[in-house]
């Protein structure tokens, strides 16, 4: 009975042995090889798609203009002044001329004025008056002042001797002028707005009516109505 048993045993043995030899020489080579490199070229990655660009919006800037640029008022642009004349000796002169100007630009102006003038010399006073318009511009800065080129009319009620053979003595007559009057001159300036101006004008009329001798010298000041 025991050596049934061993033989039995023995039988078993030889069985386990004999498959596992069996199955260790039908083992496929990639389980104990070991797994090789590629040598061929490295593969390249497919090219990346462009994403189509997006605009943004751009935000709308309002542009603002400075508060000293505001549109200015009539009273802002308007502004008075003019001249006067005084003369004493032998002959008296007395000239009065006030105007209201409009400043339309920093360099461009006009407006328009009276006009008074009385004269008397031996014996003989003569007096002239009426109304004028008048335009001017800065051509160039200098210094603290510019030059200006201006131009007149007036429309003068003017007031002349002439000599009368029978009483041999001189008679008064007046007689509308119109005379037109042109020059240059130098603005200097005595505050932002305010200025004194000397004009030299040439007078464009040959009347015997006419009282202006050339050239006409004027000097006389411009101020804002509002500062």
């Amino acid at each position: 009975m025991l050596q049934r048993s061993c033989s039995t045993l023995l039988f078993l043995v030889l069985f386990v042995f004999i498959g596992h030899s069996a199955f260790a020489q039908v083992e496929p080579d990639t389980v104990r090889r070991k797994e090789s490199l590629p040598t061929g070229p490295p593969a390249t990655a497919p090219p990346a798609q462009r994403q189509p660009r997006v605009q943004q919006p751009q935000p709308v800037v309002v542009k603002q203009e400075p508060a000293d640029r505001e549109k200015l008022t009539l009273m802002d642009r308007l502004y008075w002044g003019g001249s006067l004349g005084l003369q004493f000796g032998t002959f008296t002169n007395v000239s009065l001329l006030p105007i209201i100007g409009y400043r339309v630009t920093d360099r461009f102006s006009f407006g328009g004025g009276v006009v008074y003038n009385y004269r008397s010399g031996g014996g003989v006073s003569l007096q002239n008056y009426g109304g004028r318009a008048f335009t001017q511009v800065e051509l160039i800065e200098i210094g603290g002042g510019a030059i200006l080129a201006h131009g007149e009319i007036e429309a003068l009620s003017a007031q002349y001797l002439v000599y009368n053979p029978t009483t041999r003595f001189y008679d008064k007559q007046r007689k509308m002028l119109s005379l037109p009057l042109i020059g240059v001159g130098y603005r200097q300036r005595i505050s932002e707005k305010a200025s004194f101006d000397l004009l030299l004008l040439y007078n464009g009329s040959s009347d015997i009516a006419n009282p202006y001798n050339n050239p006409v010298i004027r000097g006389g000041v411009n101020i804002p109505f509002r500062r």
